[in-house]
């Protein structure tokens, strides 16, 4: 048969209508390759509390001070089960979801079923970090990073997928505490397309002096601690702050009293949310456990870091107090460190060890906002401690709002000569803590002079030195309190330096100076010293410490506000 010429303009415009129409679904019922997938994810990049698939792009593939998402080492137990929320494969209720950071990936049109969807972390990441994955029917499940982390192209193809993060630790040596997420979508045929994005773990930040008090902590020693207790709940609801006593009884060890040295209290943040995080001491003391027993739940954080070092953690002499954390302070904010510096003491004369934790000095360090922490001599010291030797406090001077108490003997011997050349001599000095003690007596014990006059030329003023250089300290911010110490590195005058700051208050042992018409005369040297200072003094009763060891720091422990600005605003 022969063919036939169309020739009607008509029925040909519509055949090659239908022609095109048909080309057209052939082509899209055609499987599209890899390379026609536009794969997507994203996080919070801009820090606006909102995912967004179009403000949130751009940067996501780093994370620097300006953009970049952030998350929680998810460390409190928002249903109070006595343990860290991350140490389980769940999400603990509408509360710790509020704790994980949130990820969506954009949903990918016309997915063949036969694709392979996968979504991974770093290989540094995968032990540090869980994804939670919204499934179906809104609730969450543990993504398997180890299997593989493939899930349903389903998931995909119908709608944006949500995931959640946490952390399980802060960052440290092993881990820089950034973590890339990975959405990878595979053709049959092994074609990949893939999209990261970059968040990272929101660091552990320790609070000074100069960060604003919200509760006090002290341990109840029945029978022992009373008249401290009662100056302490009178004076701390003063200060805007809240007294919480422990009791004296069991689980702990009714001895165990040393609040500064069993935690260390600072926070973590990411936009929108604050928790406070507790820093747990490596001492083998049954004091240890109050923060996981007490402490940890909503909102409020539980970590440890490192182990038990027996040389430095069981007490009982020699270094045996290194890692207690009466060892382990932070300056305010000062020129080049606006979250303050990390300071620690070591023992330059024992073994190179003889120092806080370096664990713990090393996670400290890997935050990277408080660092490098500084080392100062402690040696000289029996219990070794920071908190010992120097303390900062407000100045009330915008440029400079801190000043800086520290131990000086010379100041002390100064002041002895000028009692008894105002004819005090036989005035009775520290006679609660020993009889027959005078002005002139502790005065003519040339040996025990000698040995200040020694420990303040060859280790407390290098560590002065060592605190202007590094800080950009000048001799204006210190003030030079009066202090002694015996052969064995005690304080013999009880330490007005080892104080406890409370917003507009100062907590000091009273020292038991030489009374004269009423007066103790080195109380009064302690008014004149904070005089000017933003800060009202009150002299408290703490024998019970002052013969243990230690003084008012060293017996409480302060829950601080966080810093009003969020952390990566303040580079």
């Amino acid at each position: 048969m022969a063919k036939q010429k169309i020739d009607n303009p008509t029925l040909f415009l519509l055949f090659c209508v239908y022609s095109l129409v048909f080309l057209w679904q052939a082509a899209c019922t055609s499987p599209p390759s890899a390379s026609d997938i536009e794969v997507v994810i994203t996080a919070d990049v801009n820090r606006d509390g909102r995912v967004d698939f179009k403000t949130d792009e751009e940067g996501k593939e780093a994370w620097t001070y300006d953009r970049g998402a952030i998350f929680f080492n998810n460390s409190d137990s928002d249903q109070n089960a006595g343990k860290p929320d991350h140490v389980d494969q769940i999400v603990n209720g509408a509360e710790d979801l509020n704790d994980l950071a949130v990820l969506k990936v954009k949903k990918i049109p016309r997915l063949p079923a036969d694709f392979k969807i996968n979504i991974s972390v770093d290989s540094a990441s995968q032990t540090r970090v869980r994804l939670f994955m919204k499934s179906g029917n809104h609730e969450f499940h543990n993504l398997d990073l180890g299997s593989g982390g493939d899930i349903a192209t389903s998931l995909l193809s119908q709608n944006h997928l949500e995931l959640r993060l946490e952390a399980n630790s802060f960052a440290d040596t092993d881990w820089n505490g950034e973590t890339d997420v990975t959405v990878t979508a595979m053709s049959p045929d092994g074609e990949m397309q893939s999209d990261t994005v970059r968040l990272r773990v929101a660091p552990f930040i320790l609070l000074s002096n100069l960060n604003r008090g919200k509760t006090l902590y002290v341990r109840e020693f029945p029978k022992r601690n009373e008249a401290l207790l009662k100056s302490l709940a009178e004076l701390v609801p003063q200060a805007g702050a809240e007294l919480m006593i422990i009791p004296g009884g069991e689980p702990y060890r009714p001895y165990h009293i040393w609040l500064q040295d069993c935690l260390e209290i600072g926070y973590s943040e990411m936009p929108g949310q604050k928790i406070n995080v507790v820093l747990k001491a490596n001492r083998d003391k049954s004091l240890d456990n109050f923060a996981e027993d007490r402490l940890l739940g909503p909102d409020f954080g539980w970590i440890q870091v490192g182990s038990f070092r027996e040389t430095y953690g069981k007490g009982r002499g020699g270094n045996g107090w290194l890692d207690w954390y009466g060892n382990l302070e932070v300056t305010p904010p000062l020129p080049g460190y606006p979250f303050g510096r990390i300071y620690y003491g070591y023992n330059p004369d024992g073994p190179a060890e003889a120092s806080l934790n370096p664990e713990i000095v090393a996670m400290l360090d890997a935050q990277r906002l408080q660092a490098p922490p500084l080392r100062l001599d402690t040696g000289w010291l029996l219990i070794k401690h920071v908190d010992e030797i120097l303390a900062f406090v407000p100045s009330g001077a915008p440029e400079r709002p801190y000043k800086v108490l520290v131990v000086d003997t010379g100041i002390m011997i100064a002041l002895l000569e000028k009692w008894i050349a105002d004819g005090h001599g036989k005035v009775p000095m520290l006679d609660l803590y020993e009889k027959n003690m005078s002005v002139a007596s502790i005065y003519t014990d040339q040996e025990l002079m000698q040995h200040n006059r020694d420990l303040q030329k060859q280790r407390i003023e290098p560590n002065i030195d060592l605190l202007k250089q590094e800080l950009g300290l000048q001799e204006s911010d210190f003030i030079r309190v009066p202090v002694l110490f015996d052969k064995y590195g005690l304080a013999l005058v009880p330490n007005m330096v080892n104080s406890a700051v409370l917003n507009e208050h100062i907590y000091i042992v009273a020292p038991n100076g030489p009374v004269i018409e009423g007066k103790d005369l080195l109380e009064a040297e302690m008014h004149r010293l904070l005089n000017g200072l933003p800060v009202e003094p009150y002299f408290l009763d703490a024998r019970l410490y002052h013969r243990g060891g230690g003084e008012i720091h060293c017996g409480t422990n302060i829950r601080r506000d966080g810093f009003p600005q969020p952390w990566w605003n303040m580079r």
